[in-house]
């Protein structure tokens, strides 16, 4: 039991310092209205944490991750939207994979096509989540809601990027990542 516990424990230090990594070694920025959006593998580990760790273990990896890159970057400014929309998109993302995969009957066939359509709920999420949550601070420091609107729409793009990064990133990190983890499981 307490193998188990602190193997638990290791996985998710493991998976919230791989997302640090996946950001911090790789970036590439991307234009945009608002803010300074950038190209990278954090979010691809954090949907494969999602889908190896489950909602709960995968948001405190997640969030961590996430979390202390803004603090070690200059991006205190986004701790809260980090920690909120990361908590929403594993817990949402790691519920419907596991109802699906309990529906894919141990066929790994479909338990693939059912992360990498988790992939897209999670990049799905953080478009919706992203807008949602930027067009609110615009509007809550002075911005009208049509100029806060515009501003958000023009930089949704870099957000889609991303998402379609995590997608791709996950179809092909998938299976080795799988493969490994269940050997160390």
């Amino acid at each position: 039991m307490k193998q188990t516990k602190l193997r638990s424990i290791v996985m998710t230090a493991f998976f919230a310092a791989i997302i640090f990594v996946g950001i911090q070694a790789f970036r590439i920025p991307l234009p945009a209205a608002v803010g300074t959006p950038f190209l990278h593998f954090g979010h691809i580990f954090v949907v494969l944490a999602v889908l190896m760790l489950g909602p709960k273990r995968s948001a405190i990896a997640g969030v961590t991750g996430l979390v202390i890159f803004d603090i070690l970057n200059g991006y205190i400014h986004s701790i809260p939207n980090v920690f909120v929309t990361t908590l929403v998109k594993c817990l949402v993302t790691g519920m419907v994979f596991l109802a699906l995969k309990k529906k894919g009957e141990n066929n790994s066939r479909k338990e693939y096509i059912f992360a990498i359509l988790c992939a897209a709920i999670y990049g799905v999420c953080s478009i919706v989540l992203d807008f949602v949550w930027s067009s609110g601070e615009l509007i809550l420091a002075g911005s009208s809601v049509q100029a806060a609107l515009t501003a958000e729409v023009t930089a949704i793009p870099a957000t889609i990027i991303n998402a379609i990064f995590t997608v791709a990133g996950t179809a092909i990190l998938y299976l080795p990542v799988k493969r490994g983890y269940q050997l160390w499981k």
